[in-house]
């Protein structure tokens, strides 16, 4: 869910944004108290707490340490530069944490609600309390003539509006889909352009004289104020947000040089000014383009389910249950299409003109359902405008407003005359039908029984070894990678066992094929006696056998193997006996089934070197 760059370099450019954001911050202060108009580096920090999920929280806040003490030198200490750090890092967490918890991760500012909130709990509640922190930091240790509550304000008012200025825009640029304008950017761009220089001329206008509203010059900073609604309007909220920016640089910039319509006040009056513009300006803008992105998506829908309706082949009326006799104020085209009545002619009519010839038990339920705003469905007798008949198939619904009362009536047509018209031919041919498909369906089911007892014998055939009944190596091969994938993805254990009789082709060489065969036998079968439903036992070829054991770590696949020739070393075939040799392969690191057969046929071999008669375990 992490929007920003990878979770590497994220950190990294949060920390140079803070740092770039505080030397700018420092640039925007004025005043030998150092009252800064905009503190921006909060907002990187709380931008990217917002992008990204908590548990990458703690690596963004401990990254604006160092950049905090490095903006911070020389001119405060390495104590004060953390608790400086410690009160920003409180600031931006406790925003995200409010938000996270009322409109959720990743924020995003396309509701006019989620503004609000965000002026709420970012811009008054998070930077307010945490104002109260830093300016008993900054009191404590800073000195100065200026107050506790002075400094708190100072403290309170720059980060708040650098909060509002700077996080939206970098919310808006890292979500794509916080466009809600689908225009190609082609097209867009100039408009952008002239957006964006309209707004630097009005701003430097305005802003580039000490004179206001004189009869010479009669500026406002108001003017900007259609540059805000224009952006909002036409680009979103990545576009409002980008305009307030530019709006609050050129303000800043020229009021630090002592131009602008804020410039006649004393200068911590000007300041304070200043930010109540900055703020309402880019409040009101971001407020706007919510509001518009919500109206042009719930007129899209409007838009879309207007479309939808007219498109349905049913006919839809919407009748007003408020007023006096359930006039119909609504009908889609396929009930123009039914009845033949235009839209203009019915509405304003109860629907019961439709009526024609209706069963009196039909009638009634229909009024007493009507009566007890509840849902009936009715199949009615209905006449079209030429005076026709068709038979209507109706269900009709109340729609209830806000408070749960009920306004409206929606009825669904659907005219199936001729269903009805084919009905009687219908059941006409129903019994002889019948008759045919009673004799088919005994016939398909004797054959369907044939075919299913022919899959089962080629099945078993496919899938079993001819001599041993045991499973074949294709049919081993293909349910065992399902469960080795299975195991994997579920973290289970899993044991592969290789078994190989001991001297096998002396066996055959000195008691006949025939004994061989029977040895093999006799060893499947003592084998699928002592294991489990779930495991798999197949013969691979001549005297060599592999069990698959689901959900068996290497202990149980001991336990296993162990038991197995105990009792292999019991079975007499014509007064002969033998041993196998067993090599265990436990589920290691394996993603495929290869390499863990292979290591179980390594400790086969390895077994049989030692001596046979034994198991060894796969490393």
């Amino acid at each position: 869910m992490l929007l920003l760059p990878t979770a590497y370099l994220a950190p990294i450019l949060v920390a140079m944004g803070y740092y770039l954001g505080a030397l700018l911050g420092v640039k925007a202060s004025i005043m030998s108290e150092g009252i800064a108009i905009l503190w921006p580096p909060n907002a990187f920090l709380l931008a990217a707490l917002l992008l990204a999920p908590p548990k990458y929280w703690p690596v963004f806040s401990c990254a604006i340490i160092p950049a905090e003490i490095l903006a911070d030198w020389p001119t405060f200490t390495v104590k004060q530069a953390l608790m400086f750090a410690a009160v920003n890092i409180l600031e931006a967490v406790f925003s995200a944490v409010l938000l996270k918890q009322a409109i959720g991760l990743p924020v995003k500012l396309d509701r006019l609600r989620h503004v609000v909130l965000f002026g709420l709990f970012a811009v008054v509640l998070a930077s307010g309390s945490a104002a109260l922190l830093g300016a008993a930091v900054y009191t404590a240790t800073a000195g100065g003539e200026v107050c506790y509550w002075t400094n708190w304000r100072i403290w309170w008012f720059g980060d708040g509006l650098g909060l509002l200025i700077i996080t939206p825009v970098l919310l808006s640029w890292f979500q794509p889909e916080m466009d809600a304008w689908p225009r190609p950017a082609a097209k867009r761009l100039p408009e952008a352009v002239l957006l964006a220089t309209s707004t630097i001329a009005t701003g430097l206008w305005v802003f580039s004289r000490s004179e206001y509203l004189t009869d010479q010059f009669p500026l406002s900073p108001m003017l900007l104020l259609p540059m805000t609604i224009w952006a909002a309007g036409r680009f979103g909220m990545r576009g409002a947000a980008s305009i307030n920016l530019l709006i609050a640089a050129i303000a800043i910039y020229c009021t630090l040089y002592r131009l602008g319509p804020f410039v006649s006040m004393r200068a911590a009056d000007n300041v304070l000014q200043l930010q109540e513009y900055i703020a309402a300006l880019a409040l009101s803008s971001l407020a706007l383009a919510a509001l518009l992105r919500e109206l042009n998506l719930q007129n899209e829908q409007l838009r879309i389910l207007g479309r939808a309706i007219d498109a349905v082949n049913d006919g839809i009326l919407i009748a007003d249950a408020r007023a006096k006799d359930n006039p119909i104020v609504y009908v889609n085209k396929g009930f123009e299409a039914i009845t033949g009545y235009r839209g203009d002619e019915v509405k304003g009519r109860n629907p019961r003109f439709l009526q024609a010839g209706l069963d009196p038990d039909v009638l009634e339920s229909v009024r007493q359902a009507v009566a007890g705003r509840r849902q009936v469905r009715a199949l009615l007798r209905n006449r079209r405008k030429d005076g026709s008949i068709f038979w209507n198939n109706v269900i009709i619904d109340p729609v209830c407003d806000e408070s749960g009362e009920v306004s409206h009536f929606i009825g669904i047509q659907h005219d199936i005359s001729d269903i009805m018209e084919t009905e009687t031919a219908l059941l006409a041919a129903r019994d002889e039908l019948a008759a045919t498909n009673r004799d088919l369906e005994r016939r398909i089911e004797q054959r369907t029984r044939e075919l299913k007892l022919a899959n089962l014998k080629l099945a078993g055939l496919a899938a079993t070894d001819p001599l041993t009944g045991a499973y074949n190596r294709r049919y081993f091969l293909s349910h065992a990678g399902a469960e080795l994938e299975r195991a994997n993805r579920h973290r289970q254990p899993l044991s592969v066992i290789a078994i190989d009789i001991d001297h096998f082709k002396s066996i055959n060489d000195r008691y006949g094929h025939l004994t061989g065969d029977k040895i093999l036998v006799e060893l499947t079968e003592t084998a699928k006696s002592a294991l489990r439903p779930v495991d798999i036992f197949a013969r691979f070829g001549g005297e060599e056998f592999f069990i698959l054991l689901p959900e068996t770590a290497r202990e149980e696949a001991v336990n296993v193997a162990e038991r197995l020739q105990a009792r292999i070393s019991r079975i007499r075939v014509a007064e002969i006996g033998f041993s196998v040799s067993i090599g265990i392969a436990p589920l290691a690191d394996d993603t495929e089934l290869e390499p863990l057969l292979e290591r179980a046929d390594r400790a086969l071999y390895a077994a049989k070197n030692q001596g046979r008669n034994c198991i060894r375990i796969a490393a």
